[in-house]
């Protein structure tokens, strides 16, 4: 008898888990939408900011600063901002995909690539 109530108990807690988990998950969900429209919404400035440096160029043609000069590119860096936790859906995986399809497909063309690693789960996934 003692077996089944232990059982019980630890089914019950199961349960307990899953349901703080299952919240967890909704709130880093909901802060996952609500950054993502509040970058949408910051683009437009960013585009004009982007014009008017631009205009600012091309106003003083002779003048060319180290960045606004167009060069080749041989070396490229990311900077893979990723969670500590895990508890945001597929952020993670999705991240990982996509920068091991970018670096495959620079590393095709002969471009060198360096990283920084930002958060737990990057630097657990890039160690393995």
């Amino acid at each position: 008898m003692a077996a089944g109530k232990e059982i019980k108990k630890k089914i019950a807690s199961v349960q307990t888990t899953q349901k703080s988990t299952r919240a967890m998950q909704m709130v880093a969900a909901s802060r996952m939408r609500r950054t993502q429209d509040r970058m949408q919404e910051g683009r437009p400035y960013s585009q004009r900011i982007e014009r008017v440096i631009g205009h600012l160029a091309n106003a003083a043609p002779e003048y060319r600063h180290v960045y606004m000069t167009t060069r080749e590119v041989t070396r490229i860096g990311y900077i893979v901002v990723s969670t500590d936790r895990g508890l945001c859906g597929g952020l993670n995986v999705n991240l990982f995909r996509e920068l091991i399809r970018n670096l495959s497909s620079r590393q095709d063309n002969g471009k060198e690539s360096e990283l920084a690693l930002i958060g737990n789960k990057s630097a657990q996934f890039f160690r393995s």
